[in-house]
């Protein structure tokens, strides 16, 4: 469980944190607390909580971006795909922890794709998810970069609904204490690149009180050690 790359030491993650938990005080978790209003409905259910898990991951797993096998049991190190993988894993469910390998996970979600709205003032232009009707919350989303002509995924996270009306994910992204947030916008590079969408979850995973076989809550991975200290007392969901 070695770490092949860390993006920031110890003291830069400190300070990294400090420097950006007011704006994710306002930004991020007035999202999550409008997620949970949007879901009332669905509380207690496999898909929500999944996405529950990766709130807490983002609020008490003290994460610092950077890459390799299963760092955040040893380091609380994640990637886009690690950390999909991580809070999936607390489910009961083997996902890869490659993104360009999350095309052949679980089945393809139909009828999802990204819509460009040209404008005469090219400030004005942009892009957008249509058919955003088909996904249901724990689906995972997924982007595209190229290289040599060949299109492949770069970029995975977790579709947590509509929040404010716009589609939203949680997934690894800048700017943030702890190297997670949640993305709620598809105008610019989360709608140009965006790739496909995937369902991993069974039927019954959306219905509050059905527990699936294999799919039972075994509790969120607290890593050997980390490179971004907790910074307030982790509690446990």
């Amino acid at each position: 469980m070695s770490v092949s790359y860390v993006s920031l030491t110890t003291e830069e993650a400190i300070a990294n944190y400090k420097a950006n938990y007011d704006m994710y005080f306002k930004k991020e978790l007035v999202k999550v607390d409008q997620y949970r209003k949007n879901v009332k409905h669905l509380k207690g259910s496999l898909a929500d909580q999944i996405v529950e898990r990766a709130i807490w991951y983002m609020n008490h797993g003290y994460t610092v971006y950077g890459h390799g096998y299963n760092t955040y049991h040893s380091d609380a190190v994640v990637d886009c795909s690690g950390f999909t993988k991580l809070v999936y894993g607390d489910f009961g469910f083997e996902l890869t922890g490659v993104s360009r390998n999350y095309e052949s996970i679980g089945t393809k979600i139909d009828g999802v794709y990204s819509k460009h709205v040209d404008s005469e003032d090219s400030k004005d232009s942009h892009w957008y998810l249509e058919g955003v009707e088909n996904l249901r919350i724990g689906d995972i989303l997924t982007w595209w970069k190229k290289e040599k002509g060949i299109r492949f995924i770069v970029h995975v996270a977790i579709y947590m609904g509509e929040i404010n009306g716009n589609p939203s994910v949680i997934g690894t992204t800048s700017g943030t204490p702890t190297a997670l947030g949640i993305i709620s916008s598809f105008r610019r590079w989360y709608g140009s690149h965006f790739y496909n969408a995937q369902r991993i979850l069974p039927e019954g995973s959306w219905t509050p009180g059905t527990v699936i076989a294999g799919h039972e809550d075994r509790g969120p991975v607290i890593p050997e050690r980390y490179v971004l200290p907790p910074q307030n007392p982790i509690v446990m969901p």
